[in-house]
C-alpha cells in the first residue's frame, strides 16, 4: 500500500514555535517554528518512509467561516501569536517546497476538514495507508483501519502512534464514540461549550452505558439528579457542539493533487544551512550518507580512484548476468566484484531509489567506463576505505554471494504442476461450496468479497452485536480480528472465516504459482540483498519465503514443491537464531550458557518470569514466553504481546516488565542501541 502522510500544519508549527523559545539565526531571523517543523519532517521520513506528504493549513481569515455561522463565539478568546510567529511562515513554505511536500489551504474549511477529506479519499482509493501528524485530538475521529494518527507529545519530537485499539484503551470508549465525547465535555481550546458541568469522566460513563449522545437523550428519564438536569439544560449546546466538533469531509481538495515524494537532499541541505540548523544538517548527512559538500555534489571534483585490475564494476550485477552470456562469464572470471547499487545501499540503507545510469553492461563488455561511473566508484571506494568494518561486509559477504544468488535464480525450484492443478480444482470447488453455505445462512446472495456488503449483511440484516467492533468511514469492520469476536454469535461468521482462508490460499498461492511456472517446469524467484532496510535476503515474484507452513492446508501447498527424480529437498533452519544472536550481542552469559547446555529457553524464561519451577510451567505460560523471546528484539509492545496471546493489555505489560527484570542485559542492550541510534543515526551489530 502507498503511504500518505497528512500534517496538521499550524498544530505542528505552533508546537515547534513554543517549544524552541527564541531560536533565531545569527542575523536575528526567528526560526523556532520552522526548526520544530523540520524535526518532525525528519522523523516522518525516517520512520514512515512515505510516498506522499501534504501539509494542511488554516487559510487566514476564512477557514472558520462555516463553524462561525453555527456559533459566533467559535474559537473566541484565542490569544493572537506574536509577530515573529507570522514572520516565519514564508520560511516554512520554503522548507515545505524543498521537501517536495504538498501544501493545501482553502476558503471556509479548516485544516482539520482538509485532513478529513483527504483521509476519506485515500480510504476510498483502497490502496493507501494514511498517517496524520498533529497535536490536536480532534484528529482521532478520523482514525480507522487504514488511517493512524501520530500525536505530538512532549516538546515536538516525541510522537505517539494512535490507532483504534490505542484510542479505545486510552479513553475507555469506542473510537466511534469519540465525537460524542467531545460534544458532551466540550473543548476549551476551540471554545466548544459542550454540556456545562459535564466533564470527561461523567461523559465516558454515560457513553459506556447508553452508547451515544443520541442514546443518552433517548434514555434521559433513566438518568437522575444533577447529571440529568445538566443534560436537559445543555441539550441544544450538546447538539451544536457535535456539529462544531465534527470534521467535514467535503473540502474542495483532491488526493491526486498531492505530489509524489522526491527528496532533493541537496536542496534540503541548502535550506538547513541558510537557517543555521546545524544539528539537523549533521543528522541529515549521517542518515543519508552525505559528504560535507552535498550541495555541490554535482560539480565538485572527486579524487579519482582507478579500478583495480581484475575487478568488475557494474550496477545490479546479478540481474545483468541473466541478460548476457558474455557478461555472465566475465563475472565468474573476475577476481573481485563491485556492485555500485549494492554499495550505495550499504552506505545509505534508507535510500528510496537505486543508482541509475552508471555501471552498464556495455561499459563492462567494452572496458570503457563513463565519467559518471568512475566518479560513483571513486566516491564509494573512498567511503569504504574510511569504514573498515562496512568494507568487510561489502567485500567479504555481499559481493561473493551475488553469483550464488544468480545460480539460485537460474536453477529455480521444481513445481509439481499436475498436483497444483488438482489443488486448484479442489479449492475452487471448496470456495463455491462455502459461498453457497454463506448464502443459505445469511438468507440472500451478495458479494462475499465486498467488506461493505459483508458489513451490511452481518450488522444490519442479521443484527449481530456491534459493541467492541471497529467502525470505519464505510461501516462496521469485518476484518479478521472483528470476525473472531463474532464467531459465536452466528454460524455464518465461521463460514466467512473459512471462505477467506480458503480463498487466500487459492488466490495468493495456488493459482499464481501455476501461472509463474516457466517452460522448464520450475519457479524462478528473484532474490534481493537490498530491499529490506536491514539487508536481510528477500524473495520476490514469487515470495518463496512466505509459502504457508503452519496450517494443514498450507502444508499441502508446500508438498507441491518437489525434487527431480533421484534427488531430495533438504530443509534447514537455525534453531532460535534471533535469540542466540541477542544473547551474544547483549553479553548475556546466563542465556548463552542455557543455549550451550540445551536448556528449553522458553520454559526457562517462563519459569523465571512467573517465579515457579520449570516443571510447573504450563503450555500457555511457555507459549507466552516464546512469543516475547522472539518478539522483544523487534520492539514488541504490550499491545503486540496482547494481540499474539490471550493476555489483556495490562497483563502483557506486567509480563514484559517482569521479563526485563530477568533479562536485564537484553534490556540494557536495547536501550543502548536506541541511544546509539539517536546519537549517530544508525545501528550496527558488527
Amino acid at each position: 500500500m502507498k503511504k500518505l502522510v497528512i500534517i496538521d500544519g499550524k498544530s505542528v508549527f505552533y508546537r515547534g514555535y513554543y517549544a524552541m523559545g527564541n531560536l533565531a539565526t545569527s542575523k536575528g531571523e526567528p526560526t523556532s517554528g520552522v526548526y520544530g517543523f523540520a524535526v518532525i519532517a525528519m522523523e516522518i521520513v525516517r520512520n514512515i518512509q512515505p510516498d506522499q506528504v501534504v501539509v494542511a493549513w488554516d487559510k487566514a481569515h476564512t477557514s472558520t467561516a462555516k463553524r462561525l455561522a453555527i456559533f459566533k463565539d467559535y474559537k473566541a478568546g484565542r490569544v493572537k501569536p506574536p509577530e515573529d510567529f507570522y514572520a516565519q511562515i514564508p520560511l516554512l513554505r520554503e522548507l515545505i517546497s524543498a521537501l517536495s511536500w504538498g501544501f493545501m489551504e482553502v476558503d471556509e474549511y479548516e485544516a482539520d476538514d482538509i485532513i478529513g477529506t483527504l483521509a476519506r479519499q485515500a480510504d476510498e482509493a483502497g490502496d493507501y495507508m494514511t498517517y496524520i501528524v498533529s497535536s490536536d485530538l480532534d484528529m482521532l475521529q478520523i482514525v480507522d483501519e487504514n488511517t493512524k494518527m501520530y500525536r505530538i507529545l512532549r516538546g515536538f519530537s516525541d510522537l505517539e502512534e494512535m490507532d483504534i485499539p490505542a484510542i479505545e484503551e486510552k479513553y475507555g470508549i469506542l473510537k466511534s464514540q469519540f465525537l460524542d465525547l467531545k460534544a458532551l465535555k466540550g473543548d476549551n481550546s476551540d471554545n466548544i461549550p459542550g454540556v456545562p458541568g459535564i466533564g470527561e469522566k461523567t461523559a465516558v460513563k454515560l457513553l459506556n452505558e447508553y452508547g451515544s449522545l443520541e442514546g443518552i437523550y433517548a434514555h434521559i428519564e433513566e438518568i437522575s439528579g444533577a447529571t440529568q438536569k445538566k443534560l436537559i439544560t445543555g441539550k441544544e449546546s450538546a447538539e451544536m457542539s457535535l456539529k462544531l466538533a465534527k470534521i467535514m469531509t467535503d473540502a474542495p481538495v483532491e488526493l491526486s493533487d498531492i505530489p509524489a515524494l522526491k527528496l532533493d537532499l541537496s536542496r534540503i541541505s541548502e535550506v538547513f544551512k541558510r537557517l543555521e540548523f546545524n544539528n539537523l544538517l549533521k543528522k541529515l548527512k549521517i542518515e543519508n550518507g552525505f559528504s560535507d559538500r552535498d550541495a555541490e555534489m554535482e560539480v565538485r571534483e572527486v579524487p579519482r580512484v582507478e579500478i583495480p585490475e581484475g575487478m568488475l564494476v557494474a550496477s545490479n550485477i546479478k540481474d545483468l548476468m541473466h541478460e548476457n552470456a558474455e557478461f555472465r562469464e566475465r563475472v565468474f572470471q573476475a577476481k573481485r566484484l563491485w556492485d555500485l547499487d549494492q554499495a550505495d545501499f550499504l552506505l545509505n540503507p534508507l535510500r528510496r531509489t537505486g543508482v541509475e545510469g552508471v555501471g552498464t553492461m556495455e561499459e563492462v563488455l567494452t572496458g570503457v567506463y563513463s565519467e559518471a561511473t568512475l566518479n560513483k566508484f571513486s566516491e564509494q571506494y573512498s567511503a569504504f576505505s574510511k569504514d573498515e568494518k562496512l568494507n568487510t561486509i561489502f567485500t567479504e559477504f555481499d559481493m561473493p554471494v551475488v553469483p550464488i544468488l544468480y545460480k539460485m535464480e537460474a536453477a529455480g525450484i521444481l513445481l509439481d504442476r499436475e498436483y497444483f492443478e488438482g489443488l486448484k480444482t479442489e479449492f475452487e470447488k471448496k470456495v463455491c461450496e462455502i459461498e453457497q453455505k454463506i448464502y443459505e445462512l445469511s438468507g440472500e446472495q451478495f458479494n462475499v468479497n465486498s467488506p461493505l456488503q459483508m458489513s451490511q449483511i452481518l450488522f444490519e440484516k442479521l443484527g449481530l452485536p456491534v459493541k467492541g467492533i471497529k467502525k470505519t468511514s464505510r461501516g462496521y469492520s469485518t476484518g479478521a480480528k472483528e470476525l473472531d469476536k463474532l464467531k459465536d454469535e452466528h454460524p455464518v461468521v465461521a463460514e466467512i472465516i473459512r471462505y477467506r482462508e480458503t480463498m487466500k490460499l487459492l488466490s495468493t498461492y495456488i493459482a499464481p504459482l501455476i501461472e509463474q511456472v516457466a517452460a522448464d517446469g520450475r519457479i524462478h524467484s528473484t532474490f534481493t540483498q537490498n530491499v529490506t532496510a536491514t539487508g536481510r535476503l528477500s524473495s520476490l515474484n514469487p515470495n518463496l519465503q512466505n509459502i504457508p507452513v503452519r496450517s494443514e492446508e498450507g502444508k499441502r501447498i508446500r508438498r507441491g514443491f518437489v525434487a527431480p527424480e533421484g534427488k531430495v529437498l533438504v530443509s534447514a533452519d537455525y534453531s532460535q537464531f534471533e535469540l542466540r544472536l541477542a544473547a551474544v550481542l547483549a553479553g548475556d552469559e546466563a542465556l548463552v550458557s542455557d543455549f550451550n547446555h540445551d536448556i528449553d529457553i522458553h520454559t526457562k524464561t517462563a519459569a523465571e518470569v512467573y517465579q515457579i519451577p520449570m516443571e510447573e510451567v504450563t503450555k500457555m505460560q511457555r507459549r507466552v514466553a516464546k512469543v516475547i523471546n522472539f518478539g522483544i528484539m523487534y520492539g514488541m509492545s504490550p499491545k503486540g504481546l496482547s494481540d499474539a496471546t490471550e493476555m489483556n493489555f495490562f497483563e502483557a505489560k506486567r509480563f514484559i516488565d517482569e521479563y526485563f527484570k530477568v533479562r536485564q542485559k537484553i534490556y540494557a542492550y536495547l536501550n543502548h542501541t536506541l541511544e546509539e541510534a539517536r546519537e549517530t543515526g544508525e545501528v550496527r551489530t558488527f
